[in-house]
């Protein structure tokens, strides 16, 4: 009962603001996970760590894909962020070290070695989204828009959606959209294509402000946690190219590679990530619908989450 009483405060906007806490706080607090792997608990194994978290990503994303839709989101989420941070962006750390590649200084702060490497990625990258483009089961919003003001929708039928592996989707989707927002910065901050002090720059970052506005104000309205969480993924890494702008712009300190000086700020993301991915797992997989007492013919519609 008491389960129940909480639940029916999950209606709109509470699903929408949990989980953009979740996706966005990742995307630093990923940051400094990375960090200190590097610099401070593995640093001596961090290859062979990186391996094994990776692999205990994709086991979290194997089984997520034979669980309900919460719990299958939320697994494919925290996978896919895993195998992105331990297999793909460590394989760049390992092949960077492995040739000798330098930091540059693009902007206020360093382009580390291995973001350098990323880019050489660029061909894959889009190579591999034709195929995902070319799909009729996409569900990409950007993707379904421009199938249907270019014509371009692919031939044959959906699968239907209870036979969707959602934590698949979910985690390749949390990878491919953390790797284009990567190589488009990569681009941006690169002098020879752009520069960090171009108007494309410039542009580029209240574009990419603009755009996490339009999509925040879509899934305000979500109604549940699940595909809200879905929703939520490009929005927020979209919003955080700003933060990554800014940092790059001198603007704003990039705590998370500074945990001696930011220890304090870094402790509070953390607790704050840990409390918001508690609430998501704690939320109803269904809306909940506020049923009339006897004689009350009121509004029974669905009232929450």
């Amino acid at each position: 009962m008491a389960t129940t009483t909480f639940q029916k405060y999950y209606q709109a906007p509470l699903p929408a603001i949990i989980a953009l806490l979740v996706v966005f706080g990742w995307q630093g607090v990923g940051h400094y996970v990375m960090y200190m792997m590097e610099h401070v608990w593995l640093k001596e194994h961090v290859f062979m760590a990186s391996f094994f978290l990776g692999l205990i990503g994709a086991v979290m994303v194997w089984v997520g894909g034979k669980r309900p839709e919460l719990s299958a989101t939320l697994l494919g989420f925290a996978g896919g962020s895993l195998i992105w941070l331990a297999w793909i962006e460590f394989s760049f750390v390992y092949v960077a070290d492995d040739l000798g590649v330098k930091p540059v200084v693009w902007g206020a702060k360093e382009t580390l070695p291995e973001y350098r490497v990323m880019l050489s990625s660029i061909g894959v990258l889009f190579a591999s989204l034709l195929y995902f483009f070319s799909r009729r089961d996409t569900r990409c919003n950007m993707f379904m828009w421009m199938h249907r003001n270019f014509h371009l929708t692919p031939p044959g039928e959906r699968t239907a959606v209870a036979d969707r592996n959602i934590s698949l989707l979910v985690a390749m989707e949390t990878i491919y959209v953390t790797w284009f927002c990567y190589i488009v910065l990569l681009i941006l901050y690169n002098p020879a294509f752009f520069g960090t002090d171009s108007p494309a720059t410039f542009i580029a970052c209240g574009l990419f402000a603009i755009w996490a506005a339009y999509l925040g104000q879509r899934l305000w309205w979500y109604q549940r946690v699940a595909p809200a969480m879905r929703y939520a993924i490009p929005t927020a890494i979209i919003a955080y190219n700003v933060v990554e702008i800014l940092e790059k712009w001198g603007k704003i300190a990039e705590i998370w590679v500074q945990p001696g000086k930011y220890a304090v700020q870094i402790g509070l993301a953390i607790a704050a990530l840990v409390i918001v991915i508690a609430l998501a797992i704690i939320s109803p997989a269904r809306r909940i619908v506020q049923r009339p007492q006897d004689g009350d013919h009121g509004d029974a519609s669905p009232k929450g989450a």
